[in-house]
């Protein structure tokens, strides 16, 4: 099976790639040009005022054109964009008209945190590739929102006729390449929120990737890069309370830690991490545990967010309910310390990563540390397409686990996609075959009209990745979705589109495990309300696991049928946003233990509702409710209610309250986290937390608090 699935994905993609080399590249439309000045007086002040003598000499630029609702339409309200720049900073004004000045909506958040506000975008591609870019993003209250983590200055300020704003961009923040100064790519984007409207300084068409359709920014010369060093050293003191035989303890620990960055070049980077900072990470949700199958986590360290692009696998990485990655950064627990260098050179974008990771092997073992290493090469080809290779390891005391894969992006008439990855995963002491990952797709996807996905997927029964993430394995499946999709300009609808979609599932031997059809309809209205919704129908095997825990295949199939329904709004102001998803399924439902599955029925009910009655204090509420029945017995197998409450209050810029209460019903855990923070600089923090708890681990149910003090400060050289 397995030469005979790669003869299949050969004849699959060779084609592909002829008919993509014939194939005509989309013509370039002419590009708007900003041609960037060097400061010839003294440098701006950066409060966002605009009346700084440098922009009196400098003409601007305008004639923005909508994006959304209606895609190249000329903008509704005026915004005009200046530049400039001196050694150390690339500087921009920016001034936005707004006839109706009061309806301006900006949220005070922390950095990053604010949604559908009234805001001015910078997307910068300093290595004009088309590819790569960073953004920074600042509303009329001044709050920063950044696509990367970095230091970068801004202000805003309201004015009787909308809003203007200042920006000063170091360029130790940017990646770029010292020898390719004459053109950069970039564009500039403004939300009007009283309209839903978002502009684009060039016409960007939905149907093209936004990146191919940047202006250029001209006359950058003479600048001297500087190696950019940054320390950012922290401390901090946590006592924490545990319940444990003989009555309540108590425990204190101080600890320090230091990150560090060395831009080696303004297109490499070197970050290092010692004893990364502990009390950053949140606190996960309660997620119920409803199949044999691991549940993915989302990563919230800082070391390991930043840059994380450079360590994906293109699509295969991205975590809408599962999939596959060779490198899952969690598995990296308790890190004593890590290093990578990323950046990008010539077409190839690369990233090496090591970590050392302290193992904790319970009472009475010795701590034991394990080594993690990741390399990843991408090479820019033709118009916007990627071919790469892959790598990660980890060596924990005897055993060894090592993963190789190459993939490939390729788009081709503008929304056309053929995408694939091949991965092998070897392990010690184990014979190595049936141990390959396969996947194959195509898209056809316009914003408007035929919309066509067709893929294959395959993951053998001995695939074993320690390094990362898999969902499920020992499954092959072939997809195929037939859909139309209409755009409106005025009306109720501003889109509405169908799928039909169908799939066929085997295991990897080739023994089929079910198959189903769905018709799904998706529709977006003017008011901002979304409503999507489908049914489903069809039969599947199940995965169970035997006495050996493994998981094999159950015999016999349980006939699978369902129906759900998604309905949001997300609209700002006092009511920010609603959302409500229900779901009924009749399906296959596990026992406790996963070693059998029955036919039963589910009943899931998720929802939210955000208020933000100021524009300094948000309040939202959530729950979601799963309940699960037995067709034989009709008694109910299970019944859970997870849910969460938070406030924000944002007191000044910099001084900000934060509290969290979530849990779950089933076995009554919770979790209570409370936060005291004052930013004084970027990347510059004092912060008292409060967090207390019950939760179930593997030592049985754990209840206690912990109160942590920490100082950080971040400084560039």
């Amino acid at each position: 099976m397995p030469h005979r699935c790669c003869r299949a994905l050969t004849a699959l993609v060779v084609p592909a790639l002829f008919a993509l080399s014939a194939a005509p590249l989309a013509a370039q439309e002419p590009l708007k040009l900003l041609a960037v000045r060097p400061v010839v007086t003294a440098p701006p002040k950066i409060d966002g005022v605009i009346d700084d003598a440098c922009w009196k000499a400098i003409e601007p630029v305008s004639d923005f054109t909508q994006y959304d609702p209606i895609n190249g339409a000329k903008a509704s309200e005026e915004t005009f964009v200046w530049a400039a720049f001196d050694q150390d900073y690339l500087y921009f004004a920016f001034l936005m008209k707004d006839s109706q000045p009061r309806k301006i909506w900006a949220e005070l958040t922390p950095r990053n945190e604010y949604e559908n506000n009234d805001s001015i975008k910078l997307i910068l591609d300093a290595y004009n590739d088309k590819r790569t870019s960073i953004e920074f993003e600042v509303n009329p209250r001044g709050v920063q929102k950044n696509s990367v983590e970095t230091i970068w200055k801004s202000e805003a300020f309201i004015r009787p006729d909308g809003w203007s704003a200042e920006m000063a961009i170091p360029f130790k923040s940017l990646r770029f390449s010292a020898q390719k100064l004459d053109v950069w790519g970039i564009n500039f984007e403004r939300y009007i929120n009283r309209l839903n409207e978002t502009d684009f300084w060039t016409d960007v068409k939905r149907d093209l990737p936004e990146l191919q359709q940047s202006g250029e920014l001209r006359g950058l010369s003479g600048l001297r890069p500087g190696y950019n060093l940054e320390f950012f050293p922290y401390a901090g003191v946590r006592t924490s309370g545990f319940d444990a035989e003989g009555g309540r303890q108590t425990d204190t620990k101080a600890a320090v830690g230091l990150d560090a960055k060395w831009g080696i070049k303004p297109n490499l980077y070197l970050d290092v991490t010692a004893s990364p900072d502990f009390s950053e990470v949140e606190s996960d949700p309660f997620i119920y545990q409803l199949s044999p199958y691991e549940n993915y986590l989302q990563e919230h360290r800082p070391f390991f967010t930043e840059g994380s692009r450079y360590f994906s696998l293109g699509e295969n990485d991205e975590y809408e309910g599962g999939g596959v990655s060779l490198f899952y950064s969690r598995r990296i627990r308790n890190p004593r310390g890590a290093a990578k260098i990323s950046g990008k050179t010539g077409g190839f974008g690369f990233g090496i990563l090591g970590a050392v990771n302290k193992v904790d092997v319970g009472p009475g073992g010795d701590p034991r540390d394990s080594y993690f290493g990741v390399f990843r090469v991408q090479k820019d080809i033709l118009k916007n397409s990627q071919v790469g290779v892959y790598y990660a390891g980890v060596h924990d005391g005897d055993a060894r686990n090592q993963n190789v894969a190459v993939d490939f992006n390729f788009n081709f008439k503008d929304y056309y996609y053929i995408q694939g990855m091949g991965a092998l995963t070897y392990n010690a002491g184990v014979p190595n075959s049936r141990n390959g990952i396969y996947q194959l797709n195509f898209r056809r996807e316009p914003d408007a009209g035929l919309q066509l996905t067709s893929g294959f997927q395959r993951i053998e029964n001995n695939v074993n990745i320690s390094t990362g993430y898999i969902d499920q394995k020992d499954v092959q499946s072939f997809d195929l979705m037939v859909g139309h999709a209409w755009r409106y300009n005025k009306g109720l609808f501003k889109r509405f589109s169908f799928d039909f979609s169908g799939t066929v599932r085997q295991d990897s031997f080739g023994n089929a495990t079910g198959q189903n059809g769905e018709l799904f309809i998706w529709s977006e209205l003017f008011n901002r309300i979304e409503v999507h919704g489908g049914i489903q129908v069809g039969r599947s095997k199940y995965q169970v696991l035997d006495l050996a825990d493994a998981l094999v295949w159950t015999p016999d199939y349980i006939k699978t049928r369902g129906t759900n329904i998604d309905f949001s709004w997300d609209r700002g102001g006092f009511v920010k946003e609603i959302s409500i998803e229900a779901g009924w399924d009749k399906q296959g439902v596990y026992n406790e233990e996963y070693t059998a599955v029955v036919p039963g029925g589910e009943t899931a009910v998720e929802g939210q509702l955000v208020l933000r009655p100021r524009s300094n204090f948000e309040w939202s509420v959530q729950g979601g409710w799963i309940r699960q029945t037995s067709d034989l017995t009709g008694s109910e197998v299970f019944n859970g209610l997870t849910y969460e409450t938070a406030l924000h209050y944002q007191l000044t810029r910099s001084l900000f309250l934060n509290t969290r209460y979530f849990g779950e019903t089933r076995e009554k855990q919770y979790s209570l986290d409370f936060l005291v923070g004052y930013y004084f600089g970027a990347g510059n923090v004092v912060q008292l937390a409060l967090k207390k708890s019950e939760r179930n681990d593997l030592l049985g149910r754990v209840g206690g608090y912990s109160i942590t003090l920490k100082v950080s400060y971040l400084l560039r050289i």
